[in-house]
């Protein structure tokens, strides 16, 4: 089994989009959507340079951009896919959590896909002013965007004092916003930015009952309750998926097995963890088998718990 070549296909998310080629046929796309917070594009970029040192035959790799409907386009594209090792995909984890909850736009399993590995494991926290009391106010952007939604589990699943104040203009508001005390709570962060650059926000937001975060440690959760406690784990699991490769539905298992491989042997290459320093990629893969128990966990859910996640993110 030899690969002639890669092309990783850049999507865009909302506001975003350019005229752009698609891959021929015979070339393996790796599609993904571009956000401001979750560095996709620098990650396709990374994977261009270096995916394909680790595949059979060491194909070319080339990055292309088109644009997809905040990647749920790009998912779509990738359910229609052949199953040949043509065409993989780098998705974020709101293509998961559409498929999952049933959302409009998505037109596609996420659960069917072949699930490849995480490019990392991804934390995410609420940051808090160190002087942060009960009643919380906590500031997001767009009302779906993952600060409001992190926010509202905080409030709704967990029980917490506060209100979600939706509606600034990007990540520079909300950083003014706690800066000033408009504000005292933002969710959503990454823990990995927390912990390098505002320690102090993050163990501010330490006593609230519910901190999101990828890794083996979860969640500490004081007040929930057991459903609750359910809940706000299914959301933790995006860390995860936050930036995950995937296949096409019914990809074969050597050539799954070889993408996977490929992946998490980028973590011993030295020179492609000096590459990721240097482009602030955050390398650290999560195993294929992770990802697709978190994303099965997640579709398994109950109707009634799905309702519940919904009312989340449909703000």
């Amino acid at each position: 089994m030899l690969l002639a070549a890669l092309v990783i296909l850049v999507g865009f998310g909302p506001g975003q989009g350019a005229d752009q080629p698609t891959p021929g046929d015979g070339a393996a796309a790796v599609s993904s959507r571009l956000s401001p917070d979750m560095s996709h594009d620098q990650t396709a970029r990374f994977l261009a340079r270096r995916l394909g040192r680790h595949l059979p035959g060491q194909p070319r790799v080339e990055a292309r951009q088109a644009p997809g409907a905040a990647g749920l386009a790009a998912a779509a594209a990738l359910a229609r896919a052949p199953a040949d090792g043509s065409v993989i995909a780098l998705l974020s984890s709101n293509v998961v959590q559409a498929s999952a909850l049933g959302m409009a736009g998505a037109r596609y399993d996420a659960s069917a896909f072949v699930w490849l590995g995480g490019v990392a494991r991804e934390g995410f926290a609420c940051a808090a002013r160190p002087d942060a009391q009960a009643p919380f106010w906590f500031a997001a952007a767009g009302p779906g965007g993952r600060a409001a939604v992190h926010a509202r589990a905080v409030v709704e699943l967990a029980g917490v004092e506060g209100r979600v104040l939706a509606g600034y203009g990007g990540s520079g508001e909300i950083v003014r916003a706690l800066e000033s005390g408009e504000a005292n709570v933002a969710c959503g962060w990454s823990l990995r930015e927390l912990e390098a650059r505002r320690p102090d926000w993050l163990k501010g937001a330490m006593d609230l009952p519910a901190v999101f975060a990828g890794r083996a440690q979860g969640l500490w959760i004081d007040r929930a309750d057991a459903q609750s406690r359910a809940l706000l784990d299914a959301l933790a699991g995006e860390g995860e998926y936050a930036h995950a490769l995937a296949g096409p539905p019914g990809l074969p298992a050597p050539l799954a097995e070889a993408f996977a491989g490929a992946l998490e042997a980028l973590a011993s290459d030295r020179e492609a963890v000096e590459d990721a320093a240097r482009a602030g990629v955050a390398l650290d893969p999560a195993p294929a088998a992770e990802v697709t128990a978190r994303v099965r966990a997640l579709h398994g859910l109950p109707e009634p718990e799905k309702a519940r996640l919904r009312r989340l993110f449909a703000r």
